[in-house]
């Protein structure tokens, strides 16, 4: 498999990440197998990005440890993000709040990955969906948190 389909695997997981854990958190859906498979099966890269393959693959085990991680560690998350924001965590955007999750949890429990990686990741899904100074935030705040996980080492 190439380089370029594994990153848009990974990519393809990121998004379904993010759109399960907005669905769970913020709409108040049950993190059920139902829910997992939904957006598991949930196709949200265009078929120019997945090289043509329109099932755009996720990674059913990466996909599965960061949406339960994430809820798992929500709390631990959000004081993390909240010590790093301007405005409380509640009054933000609530789509840019789960892209943070995501690349928070990503940072702080994935030693595997490097951080620079996740933050160029997660602001480049940001940007799909809005523009630049929520990409900016995103960016940000990851930032932050990345150097507050290395100082702290």
């Amino acid at each position: 498999m190439s380089d370029k389909v594994i990153e848009n695997i990974t990519t393809n997981t990121r998004v379904a990440t993010i759109q399960c854990i907005y669905s769970v958190i913020f709409l108040g859906e049950k993190l059920s197998g139902k829910t997992m498979r939904y957006f598991k099966n949930k196709s949200f890269l265009s078929e120019e990005d997945t090289l043509g393959d329109k099932s755009a693959e996720i990674n059913s085990k990466l996909f599965s440890y960061l949406v339960k991680g994430v809820i798992r560690n929500q709390d631990t998350i959000d004081n993390i993000i909240n010590q790093n924001l301007k405005i409380d965590i509640k009054k933000n955007d609530q789509l840019v709040i789960s892209i943070i999750r995501a690349g928070a949890f990503e940072i702080l429990f994935r030693e595997n990955t490097p951080a620079n990686v996740i933050i160029a990741e997660y602001t480049k899904i940001a940007n799909e969906f809005y523009p630049s100074n929520k990409t900016a935030l995103v960016n940000a705040v990851l930032d932050k948190i990345a150097k507050s996980k290395k100082e702290a080492k």
